[in-house]
């Protein structure tokens, strides 16, 4: 039977060639005159001498043919080929060639490299024995997209630093899975390792490895190795193609798997699915979005306010017909009217036909612009607006010549451990944040942002926005109630900009929007109708819900009544940004903890 003889070797080596690279030497040197005729010998004139030129040099420039040797005489410049040169004519010349090749020539020279660092100052020889080794002139790049290398150490006791050496005789791979797609993204975390794939998230062992019991328990041992055990995570969720939703903050680590739309938390009980706490229709529609549009997904952890925060960039698509102004153009009613004009108190030149126009009130018809004048604005459908109210115009066309910087949609929220759900909207576009020394900083258009740093409120990279909150009245869920007051406990000046409950299918029960900044009752133009804003009482705050409906009901004019019919009560509330005096409130701090719905049964 034949010999099989095992070679262990102790070293390896690799011989390279290698280019050595030196600077050519390089001058000028502009024509004086003409030459006189072409021909052989032909002999011009530098406008001055220059030491650099020498015999032998190769000539380049206008009328030059190529690798032109040159003889020189001060400033006598003799060409060896038929050449004739016009005066002013700048000539370069060189000692090496090919020129212009970065003025650099090659020689080809040998090197020796050892795989392992055994080698020193003054070392014996290696002793001869079985050699064996290995020409490659061709060094090809190699991507493993599910595979991870690794380098020698760096000991900061000694100062070696060997994390530039790769060494071939030795297993400095690891791979894992390949059907989970390639590798994303790699965090240390005390002596493991998380990797994540496209599909996947695995934990692997640093300096250590695992031996499996009959059982099949595992039991940690220590072992020569720099990447042990890869032992992947339950459930079929990965970071995708985006890790920069990765954001960590103690032992949870947060990240987005866009390809199942789930926002996902990995902590000590493994992966959470935290996009399933009331958002998971959210996070369905919006991340089709980023994929449908090749958006971006970043994540990052608010120390500050304890709170993953993640924005969803959707990268809407512009069309010619479709663009969306930067930001809605907001505007203050004059007077209280009722119709199709809207007086405004001062005129905007960005008000164009074919806006949406949003009151506050929900329609099954979306509410547009017909004509400007001035301050004086036609709809398209009858709105009953307030002195003073806030409404905001909306661009969703390109209006004849007028060109409208189109707007990145964006979606920022938060996620807090706290309350185990999402807690709130944010109107800011970050393209990157995260927080440091306990404060949160964020990036956009290139600038860096201090959050929580002044005292103007809801105000984010110069912009203001109010608060606002949605909530849904939905107690007793198959009784028809008639919602006839609505209250809140907190700071003043907070409005009702719409309540609504759904009549059905097509079209909803809509009531007057409440102000924020008028308490107690006032008379209307309409009919004699009172309305009311919000009434202090006892640390609360209530107010009178009236239908916004001219039909009548079993006879009964809606207008005569009060109340909201329907199983459910849809009501969105803001922080009134103007005081009773007409002053600024934007940086007053406001608080909402508690609203409530008077209703009873309806009769009908």
């Amino acid at each position: 039977m034949p010999l099989t003889l095992k070679i262990k070797y102790f070293n390896t080596f690799i011989l390279r060639e290698e280019p050595t690279v030196t600077t050519a030497k390089v001058a000028t040197g502009t024509i004086d005159t003409d030459t006189s005729s072409p021909g052989v010998g032909a002999t011009v004139i530098l406008e001055s001498a220059n030491s650099d030129i020498v015999d032998g040099m190769i000539v380049h420039g206008p009328g030059i043919s190529s690798k032109t040797i040159c003889s020189i005489s001060g400033t006598n410049l003799t060409l060896t080929p038929e050449q004739k040169i016009e005066k002013g004519v700048t000539l370069t010349f060189s000692s090496t060639t090919p020129y212009p090749s970065e003025g650099l020539v090659a020689n080809n020279e040998w090197h020796i490299e050892e795989s392992r660092i055994k080698g020193g100052f003054n070392e014996k020889t290696v002793d001869f024995g079985v050699k064996a080794y290995a020409v490659d002139k061709k060094y090809n790049r190699n991507h493993r997209k599910n595979a991870m290398i690794y380098s020698g150490i760096y000991n900061s006791r000694t100062g070696i630093n060997n994390t530039n050496q790769f060494s071939i005789g030795q297993n400095i791979t690891k791979a894992v899975d390949s059907i989970y797609g390639s590798i994303q993204k790699l965090y240390a975390e005390d002596t493991n390792l998380l990797i994540f794939q496209e599909n996947k998230v695995n934990n692997a062992l640093i300096d250590k490895d695992a031996i499996f019991t009959a059982e099949g328990s595992s039991l940690s041992t220590t072992a020569k190795v720099v990447i042990g055990q890869v032992s992947p995570y339950l459930g079929e969720f990965g970071i995708g193609k985006h890790p920069e939703s990765f954001a960590v903050y103690g032992f949870r680590k947060y990240f987005v798997d866009k390809d199942r739309a789930a926002v996902l938390r990995l902590s000590r009980d493994g992966l959470t699915e935290i996009s399933s706490y009331g958002m998971k229709s959210f996070f369905r529609k919006h991340l089709q979005l980023v994929s449908k549009n090749n958006g971006r997904i970043f994540g990052m952890y608010d120390l500050h306010a304890k709170n993953y925060v993640l924005s969803l960039n959707l990268n809407a698509p512009v069309e010619q017909n479709k663009q969306t102004l930067v930001s809605s153009i907001k505007s203050t009613i004059a007077s209280s009217s009722s119709g199709k004009e809207i007086t405004l108190k001062n005129a905007n030149n960005q008000i164009l036909v074919g806006m949406t126009v949003d009151a506050g009130i929900k329609t099954n018809k979306a509410i547009s612009v017909k004509s400007v004048n001035n301050k004086v604005i036609t709809v398209s459908q009858n709105i009953s607006v307030f002195e003073n109210q806030i409404i905001t115009f909306n661009a969703s066309q390109l209006f004849g010549n007028s060109v409208l910087k189109p707007l990145t949609k964006f979606k920022t929220l938060a996620f807090d451990d706290k309350v185990n759900g999402w807690s709130s909207f944010y109107t800011y576009n970050p393209k990157f944040g995260g927080s440091l020394a306990s404060n949160f900083y964020t990036w956009n258009e290139g600038q860096l942002f201090k959050h929580y740093s002044n005292t103007d409120r809801n105000t984010f990279y110069g912009n203001f926005q109010p608060s606002t909150i949605t909530i849904i009245s939905n107690q007793n869920p198959s009784l028809v109630k008639h919602y006839k007051t609505v209250n809140y406990e907190g700071t003043n000046n907070w409005k009702v900009i719409r309540l609504q409950s759904p009549a059905d299918d097509t079209s909803n029960y809509n009531a007057y929007p409440i102000p924020g900044n008028i308490t107690g009752r006032y008379n209307s133009q309409y009919d004699g109708i009172k309305f009311s804003g919000f009434t202090p009482l006892e640390k609360k705050y209530y107010a009178n819900v009236i239908i916004n409906d001219t039909s009548t009901i079993t006879g009964i004019s809606a207008l005569t009544t009060t109340g909201v019919k329907g199983f459910f009560a849809e009501t969105i509330l803001e922080h009134e940004p103007v005081n009773n005096d007409k002053t600024s409130n934007k940086k007053k701090h406001a608080e909402l903890f508690s609203v409530g719905f008077n209703y009873e049964q309806s009769l009908y």
